[in-house]
């Protein structure tokens, strides 16, 4: 005579819960040993203990519950075999994508890093950065229109794919076209230039992440600021500092000025937290 274990007897000896083993039941995967015709109760043999504990291993490295039902069915060798090498396949594929998310995430944590580090001894700094290949939206957005601004963001978010293509990251910024540059080095109140400004808005990406056609942002020396929080006037005071800087220095300004986010709100709910870099091309002058 087979030893009767009740369903919360059989679920505690395999740690799982009652729950698990009546929708075992109700799917055909595991079905009670026996069940009193009066009460309803269920009942397990010592016997289903080993099956019960083959399901359970069987989950832990990834197979579905119908796949577990095709192996509890009819076995033998070779087909189990086949089954267990789908198997490890598909968690070599799990393993090669945590590894590329892992990689990813240590790449921007470095980023904020260096970042962060770049500007311990000064407000500005030289930096030389590598060629930048990047996608942009095909019309600017004015910085007076925030929602347009955010769409805008949206937009180019939804262009590109891959593994956390965003998110932490120092990708998204926009140029400052240098046609307004001498007005900045001019304005001493910039609350009213916020509506005039157009924002040509990109997003730095890699090569596999875009099927779009790309622009290239040359490599070479920027002279680099920052400043923390969302406000436009900040952005202007800290771009006229940069500019003088650049004067007083004999620096050639090269071209139009990237403005680049390099701590975004993904990260911190501190407005003042969310830093964005300001870098503008230049070549020194070496007369």
């Amino acid at each position: 005579m087979h030893t009767r274990l009740s369903i919360g007897e059989m679920a505690k000896l395999r740690n799982v819960t009652v729950d698990t083993l009546r929708h075992y039941d109700k799917i055909g995967l595991l079905k009670p040993y026996h069940i009193d015709p009066d009460s309803g109760y269920r009942y397990y043999s010592i016997s289903q203990y080993e099956v019960l504990g083959t399901i359970k291993e069987l989950r832990e490295i990834g197979f579905s519950l119908e796949e577990i039902k095709q192996f509890l069915t009819d076995r033998n060798v070779k087909k189990s075999v086949q089954l267990l090498q789908k198997s490890l396949d598909n968690l070599e594929d799990k393993i090669r994508h945590l590894q590329h998310i892992h990689a990813i995430l240590q790449t921007r944590i470095s980023n904020i890093e260096q970042f962060t580090n770049s500007y311990k001894d000064a407000e500005i700094v030289i930096k030389r950065f590598d060629e930048r290949n990047y996608i942009q939206l095909d019309k600017p957005v004015s910085w007076a229109d925030k929602e347009k601004l955010y769409f805008g963001l949206l937009e180019l978010e939804n262009k590109v794919s891959g593994v956390l293509p965003v998110f932490a990251s120092n990708k998204f910024g926009d140029f400052i076209k240098q046609d307004y540059f001498d007005e900045i080095r001019q304005s001493s109140d910039f609350s009213h230039h916020l509506s005039a400004y157009q924002s040509h808005i990109f997003l730095l990406v890699q090569d596999e992440e875009s099927n779009q056609p790309t622009q290239t942002i040359k490599k070479g020396l920027y002279a680099c600021t920052y400043y923390g929080g969302i406000v436009r006037e900040k952005m202007l005071s800290q771009l006229k500092k940069l500019l003088q800087y650049c004067d007083e220095n004999g620096y050639v300004i090269t071209g139009d000025a990237l403005r680049i986010m390099q701590i975004d709100v993904s990260l911190t709910d501190q407005s003042d937290e969310a830093y964005y870099e300001i870098q503008i091309p230049i070549q020194e002058n070496t007369e």
